[in-house]
């Protein structure tokens, strides 16, 4: 049965002399594998520059022939990241990290797919902004259900990371975000980023704190390495 659904490439990698294997989170079936053969030699219908990570994709293939690698009928490509200004790409480089390390195997979530493939992806040829990424994360752990809860939050209330919760006791330092990052994620959950400060510091405790989270409750060995280069683009 040949089946059409949308999806987002999130990795390509070369198969012998010219196939590749490449990784795509599709909107009906989760992350799926497929065989993609003679790439390298642009002799197909699809080429490499289709399955750049976060293309936004619809494609048909066949699901009742039961593979670890499927095999890919048609593509379409419905949008690429085509950002020219330097701290598009250093931006692009960390949402790359960001999703790649967050969609797990045979995860099928329909509320994260139509979140990156309808806003976050998208605005990636879009003007940068300076609260951008710690937003991104917030919306993610959102839609994956493990979001910081906020109620009863008050000031200086500190977030524990390991509990998703606001709370006015400390902590292990390891897991307890220090009061104004904890006020910061608060701000982002409740009101959204147009509500914060352009602190460059603030901003990079954020975002490790939230990437202590990410390990926390995603992804053990999260990390976004790419991060230092983006940092050096839009210090505050």
């Amino acid at each position: 049965m040949i089946t059409k659904t949308k999806g987002i490439v999130l990795k390509t990698i070369k198969y012998g002399d010219a196939s590749a294997i490449t990784k795509i989170f599709t909107e009906e079936f989760g992350l799926i594998g497929f065989h993609i053969p003679s790439l390298f030699k642009n002799k197909g219908r699809i080429k490499p520059s289709h399955l750049q990570a976060l293309n936004c994709v619809e494609i048909s293939f066949n699901l009742s022939n039961a593979k670890n690698l499927y095999a890919i009928k048609d593509l379409t490509c419905h949008f690429h990241f085509s950002g020219a200004q330097f701290s598009q790409q250093a931006y692009y480089n960390v949402i790359v990290e960001l999703i790649t390390q967050s969609i797990k195997e045979n995860e099928h979530n329909t509320s994260l797919f139509a979140y990156l493939y309808n806003q976050l992806i998208p605005s990636l040829n879009e003007h940068t902004g300076y609260w951008q990424l710690p937003t991104a994360m917030l919306q993610i752990l959102y839609h994956y259900g493990c979001a910081p809860n906020t109620d009863g939050y008050e000031n200086n209330h500190v977030l524990d990371l390991q509990n998703g919760i606001f709370s006015e006791s400390f902590l292990e330092a390891y897991y307890t975000a220090n009061p104004a990052v904890s006020n910061v994620i608060y701000n982002i959950l409740a009101h959204g980023s147009d509500q914060l400060q352009q602190d460059g510091t603030l901003r990079h405790q954020t975002i490790e704190s939230l990437i202590d989270y990410f390990r926390l409750h995603i992804n053990e060995s999260f990390d976004l390495k790419s991060r230092e280069v983006l940092w050096q683009v839009m210090k505050g």
